[in-house]
């Protein structure tokens, strides 16, 4: 794979760490064991192998050998990854290249960094329980001709947005801001009387769109048997998170 594609699930590299890989590779991809991969929220999410990889940069290469992780590992502190490394600027092996610290700050900086992940609110978030998380990095093509307007929830956490239909509200939806990368289109709901006229799919559809044109990736999330949502989920372009 070109190392141009490859997205960092770290933030630093340790110098001790990347010494030792310096001390057998000189350049030489077909002596470097493959970097496994995995693909998340439209990344190419490297899973391990970062140290190999930024020897490689380092080394003026284009690309290294790569293999797919079929491994069940803990996908939301993965996906919480992402969002702390886009955070930080580090989306890139060239960004990681910039960031090699000594070993103890590695530890400091990195590995207890790492623990405290699973106690953050947006790694609950992440976590897949009994509703089906997906995700888009695309507009879903919200084209108009529906009368959304925010309103006051009483809520600071996120937007909050009613359509009407001639002045009556016709269905919700909101914004939640849980992460810096990871925005959801939530608490999607469409009222009696008003269902099976676009309304659902339109008041998602605004909503991924406006989260895709701050610059984030956009999440939504139902139950597997909730046929009308995941029928609206699927035509907005969404794809499972994981």
């Amino acid at each position: 794979m070109p190392l141009g594609s490859l997205t960092p699930s770290q933030l630093y590299i340790s110098s001790e760490k990347l010494s030792g890989v310096l001390s057998w590779f000189h350049g030489d991809i077909s002596v470097m064991e493959p970097i496994p991969l995995k693909m998340l929220a439209g990344r190419t999410l490297m899973t391990d192998g970062h140290t190999r990889a930024v020897a490689a940069w380092l080394a003026g290469c284009y690309e290294v050998p790569c293999i797919w992780d079929k491994d069940e590992l803990d996908w939301a502190a993965y996906a919480a990854d992402i969002s702390v490394c886009a955070e930080e600027g580090v989306t890139s092996v060239a960004d990681l290249s910039r960031r090699i610290v000594s070993a103890a700050d590695y530890k400091r900086l990195w590995n207890d960094r790492c623990d405290e992940i699973t106690g953050e609110r947006y790694y609950g978030i992440l976590t897949q329980k009994d509703e089906i998380i997906f995700y888009t990095v695309s507009h879903a093509g919200y084209n108009g001709g529906f009368d959304i307007r925010p309103y006051e929830s009483g809520f600071d956490d996120g937007e909050y947005f009613m359509l009407y239909d001639q002045g009556v509200p016709a269905a919700m939806g909101s914004i939640e801001r849980y992460s810096y990368e990871f925005w959801e289109a939530a608490s999607i709901r469409t009222f009696p009387g008003f269902r099976r006229r676009g309304f659902g799919t339109a008041i998602t559809a605004f909503l991924t769109d406006r989260i895709i044109s701050s610059g984030k990736t956009a999440t939504c999330r139902t139950l597997p048997e909730n046929d009308g949502m995941n029928r609206i989920i699927a035509g907005c372009g969404y794809k499972r998170l994981y």
